[in-house]
């Protein structure tokens, strides 16, 4: 099957200079910030379906993807999805620190209020972010 995609209004920022801090280093002045996650069982198909209609947006936002290395088992408590959590749950009695990439929504005047309803009805869980925490977001992996 062919897919033609038009240009996504979304813009893709993708950190990955080790021991940066993007959001300390970046000005985000008047924009809003919410990290949004899948929670879900999808599969990984699933996951790039659903990722495919949050690029087709009509909104001018961006989405910063940062990895990071945490403990899992804080990164396992932060989890609503009660099966995923159970998960993560039992990878912690393997490894004490998780890898992964941490996405945020970066919400400025130019994007429309409805963003955040349009991430919520795809299935992600999103988060509002304090910027004193936003500041120690640090690029780790």
């Amino acid at each position: 099957m062919d897919k033609h995609f038009k240009p996504s209004k979304l813009d893709i920022k993708i950190f990955d200079k080790k021991d940066s801090r993007p959001f300390a280093e970046q000005s985000i002045g008047d924009k809003e910030v919410y990290e949004i996650r899948d929670d879900t069982m999808r599969t990984p198909l699933e996951k790039a379906e659903v990722f495919e209609q949050l690029l087709q947006t009509e909104d001018a936002c961006e989405l910063w993807i940062v990895p990071v290395t945490e403990s899992t088992s804080s990164f396992t408590q932060s989890l609503s999805e009660e099966k995923t959590s159970a998960l993560f749950g039992m990878l912690s009695s393997f490894h004490e620190k998780v890898q992964r990439d941490r996405t945020f929504l970066v919400v400025g005047p130019d994007c429309s209020g409805n963003m955040t309803g349009k991430v919520k009805q795809l299935g992600y869980t999103i988060m509002p972010c304090e910027t004193s925490e936003l500041e120690s977001v640090k690029v780790d992996y």
